[in-house]
């Protein structure tokens, strides 16, 4: 049996155990941790799991950022938990993950819902943040101010930095170091930005969510989004970027409750 992921299940009270359980998926460079407090909502009314992805937060540092790697550590978990259906959400990266597993294990998967991010290959954005990551001097540094007016330097946004810096660990000799398997993640980079299409169809209900201010999800991508996700509603969270969970957090709960309730 493969090692399994780092997750952490939200339990609900018995009156919603015919319910699918919701699982919740991060994106690049994330943690489970960036769901908190949506899954507390969530699992109000469902059994809820959040998961940290392979290389990320405290799961397994593995060989391998291909999505079928990464569904099939979620298909694992699925099976160690004994769980033959699940309503499924991902962002960003994670909604890549979702969506092959939807396209590849159709009959797993209740509702899929997948947050700004579309079945296509990106541009190679990332590539700065990686950069940037990567000549941090983490022997030296003393604190998470002077780690924030090192990436200040690089990266303007407040909100990028502060997620990033999630990912260091302070060391007992001093220092920090990452938690996340940073060299494993780039050497996938490529892998991560595209999506390896078949010629599968989904044809289950299924929701993309995209904020309005981001750039992840464009007009021109609701065609093919629609073309392998049949059943595939889009909806735009306004006054957000590509973080509409965190940036209007009300707003996406209600749309994901009348999703999964509909």
């Amino acid at each position: 049996m493969p090692e399994l992921l780092h997750y952490k299940i939200y339990s609900s009270d018995s009156s919603t155990k015919n319910k699918p359980p919701l699982i919740l998926l991060h994106g690049l460079l994330g943690s489970m941790d960036n769901w908190r407090s949506q899954a507390r909502r969530f699992s109000k009314s469902r059994m809820v799991i959040t998961v940290d992805l392979r290389n990320h937060g405290h799961s397994p540092h593995l060989k391998g950022m291909s999505y079928k790697n990464m569904a099939m550590d979620i298909v694992a978990i699925l099976n160690y938990e004994n769980l033959s259906k699940v309503d499924l959400l991902g962002h960003s990266m994670g909604g890549k993950v979702a969506m092959w597993l939807a396209l590849n294990f159709p009959d797993l998967v209740s509702r899929l819902i997948v947050v700004d991010i579309a079945p296509k290959t990106y541009p190679l954005w990332h590539q700065k943040i990686f950069s940037a990551m990567m000549r941090l001097p983490l022997d030296t540094l003393k604190s998470r101010k002077e780690i924030d007016q090192y990436f200040a330097t690089l990266i303007e946004d407040d909100t990028e930095r502060t997620f990033l810096s999630k990912n260091l660990q302070r060391k007992k000799e001093g220092g920090y170091k990452w938690r996340c398997n940073l060299s494993e993640i780039a050497k996938g980079y490529l892998k991560i930005a595209a999506f390896p299409l078949s010629n599968a169809i989904f044809t289950k209900k299924a929701c993309f969510v995209r904020g309005e201010c981001s750039h992840y999800i464009t007009d021109a991508d609701c065609s093919l989004i629609q073309s392998i996700f049949v059943q595939a509603e889009i909806c735009t969270i306004l006054k957000a970027s590509h973080l509409p969970h965190i940036e209007q957090a009300d707003n996406f709960y209600q749309k994901i409750m009348g999703f999964l309730e509909d």
